[in-house]
């Protein structure tokens, strides 16, 4: 694959996430609108997130509702950075909670898509606290890519794929 395929398949993701942010209404814009992309690379990408209150549940500790949607959002991200414009069908998420954070703590998100074929994207997750280093969650996210394989901005071509 040529080097500018793959950057035009960063900056498909960059662009994605950027369309998350400036929206006020959905769910990914909740989730975020307090992440910055640390670094993107083909099938790969890095965040970070300082947790804010809201993310917190009524024990003062980062929500598990917040975690699986971190591992969803930035699972979809990684497979956008292959090429997929839309990655919204997830078909199957996998947490495992390892350790807690709070607030105050910055979170450090790596997704990468592991695979991606005619049907599917899979992706893997770790959360991690970003000054100590210490595994937060894990988890793993299916999504399905059939039905949005034909969608004309993805870049994601497969050529074995009879749709």
């Amino acid at each position: 694959m040529a080097s500018t395929e793959k950057i035009n398949r960063t900056i498909l993701a960059r662009k994605m996430f950027q369309q998350y942010l400036e929206g006020d209404t959905n769910f990914e814009n909740f989730i975020a609108k307090n992440m910055i992309i640390m670094d993107s690379t083909d099938g790969k990408i890095s965040f970070e997130i300082p947790i804010q209150e809201h993310h917190l549940n009524a024990y003062k500790s980062l929500h598990g509702g917040m975690i699986a949607s971190l591992i969803d959002f930035c699972g979809a991200m990684a497979s956008a950075s292959k090429g997929v414009r839309l990655t919204s069908l997830s078909t199957d998420i996998n947490v495992s909670y390892v350790s807690s954070a709070g607030y105050g703590d910055t979170l450090l998100v790596n997704a990468e898509c592991v695979k991606l074929d005619k049907t599917f994207a899979f992706t893997t997750v770790a959360v991690h606290n970003k000054v100590d280093g210490r595994l937060i969650a894990q988890g793993r996210l299916t999504l399905l890519v059939t039905s949005i394989l034909n969608d004309p901005e993805n870049e994601f071509k497969n050529e074995n794929a009879k749709l």
